[in-house]
């Protein structure tokens, strides 16, 4: 039998299947390793408090040993830079101590007990460093101080930072039987235990390292030059007990002061600390394997959509339907954003949350927009959108796709106020995303993706895009559109005796009877 604990952190537990899985009668062993400066102890240093307040059993102990940081540094990261350790629910205490390389906090545990958070600072024997920055050790002294610590009470994790530096004075047959005995002397007491170690210098491809050997789950932080901008990547190199999403994915640290009234971007984090984002494959498939691949069908019945003009277009009873998916190929001058607004509106008439995405327009000027015409009048109540509407303009950011898809389904999800879900979604407009979105160059795949995972959350998606001018005839190769949305209008201006009227045509609709020619459109 397995037993399963979550992390709480964005995305991890999501790649992970649900949290760190391991066997009922033991504990989880992992490794985090990478580069320097990708952010491994922090990642470590979260882990284990996230644990440590967020344990139900109470009189609980958890510890965390730094070979590089002072007890007091690792208090001021936490407390100044990422709240009061990341947030705890509950009071925390400062315990007094003698020891200037030991520091010991107390909270309480959801059962009303006390659960004890122990930073320490360990120089490891033979490294040369002086006395005053920390106890001289090695792993079988941490080994025994645990021993020491499980007399008091039990222990809910370890996490040692920098590991390898207790470990230097050892081949590689000699530093594997270190660390297995270590990895079943902490799981035969079921403490969970995470280790840190910079990235192996001169890693065979070929050849297991010591610490790939003895763990159950190996975490690595790297970077990846994309242009001009180092991306942060995330990968699960090994997860023993458990199916995981595998690739690389990106991931962001987040500070305390960082403006969360962004929605989208780098600074529209949900608090501070680490944040993964799965990468564009792991969403559709962590989406359909929690669906189990029961796709939510269309409607039968065409939905109210946007022009009175194109709803003649079609065959009496027909039309487009609930959850098919629609591109406006819009010409430029054909006011395609007032376009996208109706698709809303006739939503908002029948009770449904509506959403627009903007890439060119923002709040105040989609309030004019809405107060210039009367068929958007239901959008708005004064000066403020109406309830059933909401708006969220795209400010230029340097973020990955799997972020970007990431902060789109926390929009389309109900609010932690209990707001109610998105139902249709406009998109005004796609033309060339990676302009204000660079890190998204070469990413043709991410419509696609974005109106598969639409369809499971039962989102009705529209999208603009916008082709060159040519009175009609369509200057872009529509077999991309055609062969990736349900619906497909091309929205042009024509010179009519010294007047320019906007026309649309219809290129493709599923299972739809419709004319074929051009008509003139409100």
């Amino acid at each position: 039998m397995f037993s399963t604990f979550t992390t709480g952190i964005d995305g991890l537990d999501a790649i992970l299947g649900g949290g760190v899985r391991f066997p009922t009668d033991s504990a989880a062993f992992m490794f985090i390793t990478g580069e320097t400066g990708a952010g491994k102890t922090l990642l470590g240093l979260e882990l284990l408090t996230r644990a440590w307040w967020n344990d139900d059993e109470g009189g609980r102990t958890f510890l965390f040993y730094s070979i590089e940081q002072s007890p007091k540094d690792l208090h001021k990261k936490l407390a100044q830079d990422f709240g009061n350790f990341f947030g705890a629910p509950n009071p925390i205490e400062m315990v007094e101590g003698e020891s200037p390389h030991k520091m010991a906090f107390d909270t309480e545990a959801k059962n009303g007990g006390s659960n004890r958070l122990i930073l320490t600072q360990a120089a490891p024997a033979g490294s040369g460093m002086s006395e005053q920055r920390g106890f001289k050790v090695d792993l079988d002294w941490i080994k025994t101080e645990i021993s020491n610590y499980l007399r008091a009470q039990d222990i809910g994790m370890v996490c040692m930072d920098n590991v390898g530096l207790l470990l230097n004075d050892l081949d590689y047959y000699d530093k594997r039987a270190a660390l297995v005995n270590t990895r079943h002397e902490l799981l035969r007491n079921k403490i969970h235990s995470i280790f840190i170690l910079e990235e192996p210098i001169g890693k065979s491809p070929h050849f297991p390292t010591p610490e790939e050997l003895s763990t159950d789950i190996m975490l690595n932080l790297s970077f990846e030059d994309i242009g001009n901008f180092k991306s942060r990547i995330f990968e699960i190199q090994k997860a023993r007990h458990q199916y995981y999403y595998r690739g690389k994915h990106q991931f962001s640290i987040a500070g305390r002061d960082l403006n969360r009234e962004l929605y989208l971007g780098a600074r529209g984090e949900r608090g501070p600390g680490v944040h993964i984002y799965p990468s564009v494959a792991a969403q559709l498939s962590i989406v359909r394997d929690s669906s189990k691949l029961q796709v939510p069908p269309r409607g039968k019945d065409p939905i109210p959509f946007t022009t009175k003009e194109l709803a003649e277009a079609f065959d009496e009873g027909e039309g487009p339907v609930r959850l098919s998916s629609t591109v406006i190929l819009a010409e430029p001058g054909t006011r395609y954003t007032i376009f996208a607004l109706r698709f809303l509106a006739e939503g908002v008439k029948l009770g449904e949350q509506g959403l627009l995405v903007s890439t060119k327009e923002d709040e105040d000027a989609v309030h004019r927009i809405c107060l210039q015409s009367d068929m958007l009048e239901n959008l708005t109540e004064g000066e403020e959108f109406t309830e059933l509407f909401r708006l969220l303009y795209l400010h230029p950011e340097f973020l990955s796709a799997g972020k970007f898809l990431s902060d789109i389904q926390r929009m389309i999800a109900p609010g932690p106020d209990g707001d109610s879900p998105i139902e249709r979604l406009a998109f005004d407009n796609v033309f060339q995303l990676h302009r204000r979105f660079p890190l998204l160059t070469g990413q043709s795949f991410l419509i696609p993706a974005l109106l598969d995972l639409l369809r499971y959350r039962e989102v009705t998606p529209l999208f603009v895009d916008l082709v060159p001018q040519s009175e009609g005839q369509l200057q872009v190769d529509p077999s991309l559109y055609l062969s990736t949305f349900d619906n497909v209008i091309h929205l042009f201006l024509r010179d009519e005796e010294e007047r320019i009227r906007p026309y649309a045509r219809i290129l493709k609709s599923v299972g739809n009877e419709y004319i074929r020619r051009p008509f003139p459109i409100a």
